[in-house]
């Protein structure tokens, strides 16, 4: 459903639109529209609710200093269609556009977006929790903002209360159940002056929780629920679980405040006595920030729970210090990576930030622990998702394990995150392109590969972006010192249409009159299909029309 802060870009842009009230007409080119987009950089359990998904809306309000709307417009609907925090205004109508006079202005958000009172409150339903993301009441605002000042920052906040229950015990907990009584359902939102409130005349009731099972031994069950504020106090909520016919109640302290934005969590633990008689307690009390979600020192992540939008490869091959992206299948459940493996004895794993950090949490071959595992080829490997912790070497808390790619070479990596497995190929037969007419140049992490084909003969599709030069590596072993390489004589024109000679050679220096490249100008740039035929020896190139 959402993440904790979006970006909210505001650009000059030639548009034509109308605004939901009043008829359409033709802007001119004064009018600055509000453009919406979102970071997503960070992905959490289910349970943290810090990410965007499809077709989430937001409503979007734009006000003046004395907190009056702008215009006759309000409540604008903007959406993010790929659920990559990128928002667009759902039609013409909610399309936002600054005073053309340069006022500042604060603009104000919430989520997720509904109709609105005439007094601007949004009202929610609590009873049903079935559906959490149409109840997860977030908001933002930041001031500032104007046609001459177009870049602003939105952080929004949960402002509601979660609560977080994992079930475990001796005892078949299949049908269990739970719910918290004396809990007021019908509340308003403030939007323009952010407060919440309880709805005129609402009772008290009994909120039914959301149950879910992983399937492998975990149970979950978690409400979404109002804050204790004025009205609404702590000491005589109730906690009460159904198992077997049987209801077992439950107490958290009246000293426990529920706080907005806080996310409690706690383990239920239901056991049967030496004379067969069930207990029920509550243990591991943990209360932190909700946007904070699952990463803490005393926390595990349950396999399932992740929501994988992006996957980063870290490794010593690729750089520790920025993990690659790797590509994403259109189906969402595969990870791959494809590239040279340039020296021995390399380590790998995989994280769920770009920028590695202590309290991440990134995928491993082990649970805790610092023992490496060295990679199977072709062999599905399991893989974890670990808060990784490395705390210094006294330190009891230390989880930091990889995977070891023991030899050179090219290899796919490929992590399926359904089933949490990791699978590494070694690609035989492969030889590398290089060259300053390429987007990675002499770079081996970033040359592009040749593949054999069932002629023998190897193939690739590249795109020559610069004038310069290329040659093709034969091994692995190249480092600017010593390397085998396919290429033709001294500084040879880079040639279409005809087969190009090609020799074999091989150079322990760096004598530029014995550095053999094609030469490739201005005038040649572009997508090309290239066949080197090593028993023939030639290369053959085939420029693609209508490619960038």
């Amino acid at each position: 459903m959402k993440k904790n802060t979006c970006f909210v870009m505001l650009a000059a842009l030639m548009l034509a639109g109308c605004n939901n009230e009043v008829d359409e007409q033709v802007m001119d080119s004064k009018r600055v529209p509000l453009q919406i987009n979102g970071d997503i950089n960070m992905l959490m359990t289910r349970a943290a609710d810090n990410h965007w998904d499809k077709d989430d809306a937001i409503g979007v309000y734009m006000v003046n200093a004395e907190n009056s709307i702008v215009g006759k417009v309000s409540n604008y609907r903007y959406v993010t269609g790929e659920g990559n925090g990128s928002f667009s205004p759902d039609g013409a109508g909610n399309t936002a556009y600054f005073p053309e006079g340069g006022e500042a202005v604060k603009v104000v958000a919430y989520y997720p977006h509904g109709d609105v009172d005439d007094n601007n409150k949004l009202s929610l339903d609590l009873a049903n929790q079935n559906e959490q993301p149409l109840i997860d009441l977030m908001s933002a605002s930041a001031e500032g903002a104007s046609k001459n000042n177009p870049t602003i920052k939105l952080e929004f906040k949960h402002r509601l209360t979660k609560l977080f229950f994992e079930i475990e015990g001796n005892v078949n907990i299949d049908d269990i159940s739970a719910a918290i009584d004396n809990q007021y359902t019908d509340i308003q939102y403030d939007i323009l002056n952010d407060k919440l409130s309880i709805a005129g005349g609402d009772t008290k009731k009994v909120i039914v929780m959301k149950n879910w099972d992983q399937g492998d031994g975990h149970r979950f069950t978690e409400a979404i629920v109002l804050p204790n504020q004025e009205g609404n106090v702590a000491e005589d909520r109730k906690l009460t679980f159904q198992l077997n016919e049987k209801t077992f109640n439950a107490t958290i302290g009246s000293d426990t405040k529920f706080e907005a934005g806080k996310k409690y969590t706690y383990k239920v633990k239901f056991e049967t006595t030496s004379s067969g008689n069930i207990n029920v307690s509550i243990t591991g009390v943990s209360i932190k920030n909700w946007d904070d979600g699952d990463i803490s020192d005393g926390n595990t992540i349950i396999p399932g729970t992740l929501k994988f939008d992006k996957l980063y490869l870290a490794s010593g091959f690729t750089n520790w210090e920025t993990p690659h992206e790797m590509t994403k299948s259109e189906d969402g459940k595969t990870f791959t990576w494809t590239g040279n493996v340039d020296n021995v004895d390399q380590e790998m794993k995989f994280t769920l930030l770009q920028q590695s950090i202590s309290g991440d949490v990134q995928l491993m071959p082990n649970m805790s622990g610092t023992n490496n595992k060295d990679v199977e080829l072709k062999v599905e490997m399991d893989a974890y998702p670990v808060i990784y912790y490395d705390k210094g070497e006294n330190d009891p808390i230390k989880r930091d394990n990889k995977w070891v790619i023991r030899e050179k070479g090219t290899y796919t990596v490929t992590v399926n995150v359904e089933t949490m497995k990791v699978k590494v190929e070694k690609l035989d037969d492969v030889v590398y392109l290089v060259g300053t007419a390429l987007t990675g140049g002499y770079d081996l992490k970033k040359a592009p590969y040749f593949t054999k084909n069932s002629d023998g003969k190897y193939e690739l599709t590249v795109n020559f972006l610069h004038e310069g030069d290329f040659k093709i590596l034969s091994k692995c072993e190249y480092n600017g010192n010593n390397y085998d390489y396919y290429a033709p004589g001294a500084n040879t024109p880079f040639e279409t249409g005809s087969s190009m000679k090609v020799d074999c050679r091989q150079n322990n220096d760096k004598d530029n009159d014995k550095d053999y490249k094609w030469q490739v100008t201005a005038e040649q740039t572009g997508t090309y299909k290239l066949t080197l035929d090593v028993s023939a020896m030639t290369l053959t190139a085939e420029k693609l029309e209508n490619q960038q």
